[in-house]
């Protein structure tokens, strides 16, 4: 048994050697390949992140008549918190509203000079349960007669889903085009092997050789290739992830960019597991598409 194993190794390594520029053509496009299927997963999974980030931070901002009582506001806030779907209601009196308003701009202009009372409405603020019932809170409070406005940002995910999911199928289709154009690659490459080796195979089969046992070397060739080709796409990918997240960091230090090392690391996984699957699945069609033209 282990003298078979070590038998199928050495033939392996020996027929890479002989096609090493045919080798070095499926490793190449194993690695092209991988890489671009890992940028549309971490697209996917960072803008899936900001999805999730944008919608637990979404509120549903409700402004009222400015003369409002504070006992009225109150009642308000009672009636809003017993709408379905409304986890928490904060109320943000209009002179908290003035005062932090003058507090953020006081440094910029003399708000004194141009406005001579506050302008500013009562705001109740409502932490909704999901994003996905923003839109029908969001009707059920502006019917409230003493209501003036309603504002979300609802359009923003609707947006980002959309996106999303135009990324996710673009995605798919350019991933199995090119994971289709790699296969063929890869069996057309374990084929000028076989082809090459065509003598030994007819010696080997005569002396008893099994169609599984002259498989198994240029299976392993094929799986080569892939291995190599998923180790060196998840390590290029992951060294120029690494290099934009810095960049986006120090531009953009608010944007919720992916950096949860067990997601990446599940991401480069799956390459290598990928290009071990495409190096297997390629090199075995080739080598049985010959053996069997030699029936």
């Amino acid at each position: 048994m282990f003298s078979n194993v070590e038998f199928f190794l050495v033939e392996a390594l020996r027929s890479f050697r002989r096609g090493a520029l045919m080798s070095f053509v499926a490793i190449g496009t194993i690695t092209v390949s991988l890489v671009i299927f890992g940028m549309f997963l971490l697209l996917i999974v960072n803008l899936g992140n900001v999805i999730g980030t944008v919608s637990s931070k979404m509120d549903l901002a409700v402004y009222v008549d400015k003369d409002l009582s504070l006992e009225e506001a109150g009642a308000l806030q009672v009636q809003l918190s017993k709408i379905a779907g409304v986890e928490r209601v904060d109320f943000i009196s209009r002179a908290e509203a003035w005062r932090d308003f003058q507090k953020e701009f006081s440094s910029k202009l003399d708000l004194s000079q141009i406005l001579s009372e506050n302008p500013l409405p009562h705001t109740f603020s409502l932490k909704i349960r999901t994003p996905e019932l923003l839109p029908l809170v969001a009707k059920e409070v502006s019917r409230i007669p003493v209501i003036s406005e309603v504002r979300y940002s609802g359009q923003l995910i609707a947006q980002i889903k959309s996106l999303v999911d135009a990324v996710r199928i673009g995605g798919v289709a350019l991933v199995i085009l090119i994971s289709f154009a790699t296969l063929l690659i890869v069996v057309n490459t374990v084929r000028f092997t076989v082809l090459a080796r065509e003598t030994d195979i007819s010696i080997m089969k005569l002396v008893g050789a099994t169609d599984t046992f002259v498989k198994w070397p240029f299976i392993i060739e094929g799986v080569l290739f892939g291995v190599i080709g998923g180790l060196l796409s998840a390590l290029i990918l992951k060294i120029a992830y690494e290099a934009v997240v810095l960049r986006v960091s120090s531009a953009l230090p608010f944007f919720p960019v992916v950096s949860n090392k067990f997601m990446l690391t599940f991401i480069y996984l799956v390459m290598i597991i990928g290009g071990t699957l495409v190096g297997l699945l390629g090199a075995y069609i080739s080598v049985s598409r010959v053996l069997k033209s030699e029936v």
